[in-house]
């Protein structure tokens, strides 16, 4: 039965939220992201592993501790510190593993990264994708992949070092400090004939990469499979936006114009107000997620694809709000509102664009209704 009590998270998911944020601050993740705007690639995997923090919300049958729900606030601290350590990236990768039945203990002792991708895996279990982005990626030992198919999916795991994985070049970013670099699984894939496009059955002879794990899930599973995952990305959205209320707070109680405080102001009063009151929606949405994962399978999609949604859309508008606030401060390199801005903006769309999660999530209401 579910505790729906945990929407006010209990003592223990209290006590690890304060000693994660303590944590996390102590990695100066500004800085980090600073740096990563340089060309610097991020790490700090060493720091995650040895807090425990890749255990976390993991089945206890596998070395696993702690609740889902300890994730969630886990997550939120690190997205309010702006990590840059690939732990999102891990917790993805794991819990859609979990989700699918192919985890093991041993994924755990190495980053990994996660992607969502148009490709086919063969009847030998070899993955062939034309083109994925892979959250995480750099300096990943496995790749955790979501394979759409023409009339099935797979959920699979592949050697980063495998021979077949190419990287295939990478765009500029809005935050290079949370990579998301572009790779191909397998040989080119061959021009021209029915289904020859990528994901398509018609690559005849194309060698793909071997999967240390995989498993075939019906396209209409694919969403069940992806909830936990969308509660660790609405998790960590929910963070930065906190994050970026938290600035923007501490600027206008110091800023005087006038001979006062910004924050006296009532139109900047009613700003803030509403930000904290978007922020604390976007909390109850995602905690209240991360606990309908026990309950029947579409309302936890449901709830989850509601929760990737408005954090979203949550941490971009006050990350936006954040900025405004600093005034002509907010333009310049030096402030950290910029900081959160990039990294609300490459995170909303990660898992899909709010304005379609809402899209699936009442198509699902819908059917639950009739």
């Amino acid at each position: 039965m579910t505790d729906w009590q945990l929407l006010a998270p209990d003592e223990d998911s209290l006590a690890l939220a304060d000693t994660a944020r303590a944590q996390f601050r102590s990695l100066h993740g500004p800085a980090v992201m600073r740096a990563g705007l340089d060309g610097e690639v991020p790490g700090g995997w060493e720091a995650v592993a040895d807090g425990g923090y890749a255990d976390i919300g993991m089945p206890e049958e596998v070395g696993g501790v702690g609740r889902m729900i300890d994730l969630v606030v886990m997550l939120e601290e690190a997205g309010r510190a702006l990590l840059t350590a690939p732990l999102l990236a891990s917790a993805l990768a794991f819990r859609t593993q979990v989700a699918a039945g192919v985890h093991r203990e041993d994924f755990r002792r190495a980053p990994a990264g996660f992607g969502i991708a148009e490709g086919i895996v063969d009847g030998d279990g070899r993955c062939r994708v034309g083109r994925v982005h892979v959250l995480g990626g750099h300096g990943a030992a496995a790749f955790t992949l979501v394979v759409k198919g023409p009339d099935r999916g797979w959920v699979v795991v592949v050697d980063a070092g495998a021979e077949g994985v190419e990287p295939v070049g990478q765009a500029t970013l809005i935050d290079p400090s949370r990579p998301l670099p572009a790779y191909r699984l397998g040989s080119e894939w061959e021009e021209g004939g029915e289904g020859s496009a990528v994901g398509g059955p018609g690559a005849g002879g194309v060698a793909g990469v071997a999967c240390v794990e995989c498993r075939e899930v019906p396209l209409g599973e694919l969403e069940r499979v992806l909830a936990g995952a969308r509660v660790c990305v609405a998790a960590d959205l929910l963070g930065i936006a906190a994050g970026a209320l938290d600035g923007a707070v501490e600027h206008v109680l110091q800023r005087r114009q006038f001979g006062q405080v910004i924050g006296a102001f009532q139109g900047v009063k009613h700003q803030v107000a509403d930000a904290y009151t978007a922020v604390e929606r976007a909390r109850s949405l995602v905690y209240g997620a991360a606990l309908s994962l026990g309950e029947e399978a579409d309302v936890a999609v449901r709830d989850c694809l509601l929760a990737n949604a408005v954090a979203a859309e949550t941490a971009v508008r006050v990350a936006s709000l954040f900025t405004q606030l600093m005034g002509a401060m907010g333009v310049t390199f030096e402030a950290d509102c910029h900081l959160f801005l990039r990294r609300a903006h490459q995170t909303a769309c990660l898992l899909g664009e709010p304005d379609a999660l809402y899209l699936a999530a009442a198509r699902i209401e819908r059917r639950i209704s009739r």
